[in-house]
């Protein structure tokens, strides 16, 4: 069964480096300083010059290079220089070959980055707080299909789970079909395996809705579940999925329109 070696590979997963760990501290207790961030990143080398890269990528489009981490800080905010700091050294454990999804590594990464944008810039209008905790998740609500993706490719299914991606248009389906689990209850293993906050892996948990979500974390789930609506590994910001995301809205009778303006940007930018 597809899932024991998944489960196998999350088990075998290090532990989170002592600087991210001491990052994640400062965000348990509240909205940490600039300052604070930058210090404990400047003393990690490698960690320094991996989130330099990263941000000098060509899919963020900044005219000069970043050259610092207070600079980058600065001009990301502390939430999303959090996202990247956890998606990186989560990812650096993995092999990444994202082609059962018929993607590249770099679109499965401009997908990552683009879902914790719509996450911030739209949230931020609703609820700051939960928008700050709903940012990185977001950032990593896809980090289980790198395994998915290794388990299909190792079983030599990569043709058909294409296939059913084209014929079902359901990725979560799709995903249990091939592996036993979806991308989301593979996250909330990562994530409890790690030791992150608690919000990161009950919120992978009830993704799926296949439980009543409980009331303290209603909101996180749903709004991670319309920004996987409107992007995702099919269709990323397309008129249909768009729509689909605006009738989530409606339907728990959120104003939609911060949300379109923020869409707009982000196509503007990245499409």
């Amino acid at each position: 069964m597809s899932y024991i070696p998944i489960i196998a590979r999350v088990d075998s997963l290090p532990p989170l480096p002592e600087s991210v760990l001491k990052i994640e501290n400062l965000f348990a207790k509240g909205n940490p300083e600039i300052e604070d961030i930058v210090s404990i990143i400047e003393k990690d080398p490698s960690l320094t010059a991996d989130i330099l890269s990263k941000v000098n990528a060509p899919l963020y489009g900044f005219r000069k290079s970043i050259v610092s981490i207070l600079q980058a800080v600065t001009l990301f905010g502390s939430s999303q220089i959090r996202s990247i700091v956890l998606a990186s050294s989560i990812q650096r454990s993995f092999d990444i070959d994202m082609s059962p999804y018929n993607i590249s590594t770099v679109e499965f990464a401009q997908i990552s980055t683009m879902q914790s944008e719509l996450m911030f810039q739209w949230y931020m209008s609703v609820d700051i707080d939960t928008a700050r905790v709903a940012t990185p998740i977001a950032f990593l609500m896809e980090t289980g299909k790198v395994l998915i993706a290794k388990d299909v490719l190792d079983n030599k299914k990569d043709k058909d789970f294409l296939n059913d991606l084209s014929k079902y248009h359901d990725i979560t389906y799709v995903e249990n079909i091939h592996t036993m689990m979806s991308t989301a209850q593979i996250n909330a293993l990562i994530f409890e395996h790690l030791n992150l906050n608690e919000s990161f892996y009950e919120s992978m948990k009830y993704l799926d809705d296949e439980y009543v979500t409980p009331e303290h974390i209603k909101d996180i789930v749903f709004a991670l579940q319309v920004v996987r609506t409107a992007i995702n590994v099919e269709d990323v910001l397309t008129e249909e999925s768009v729509n689909k995301a605006i009738s989530l809205l409606e339907i728990h009778s959120y104003n939609t329109d911060t949300f379109l303006r923020v869409v707009k940007r982000l196509k503007t930018r990245y499409l």
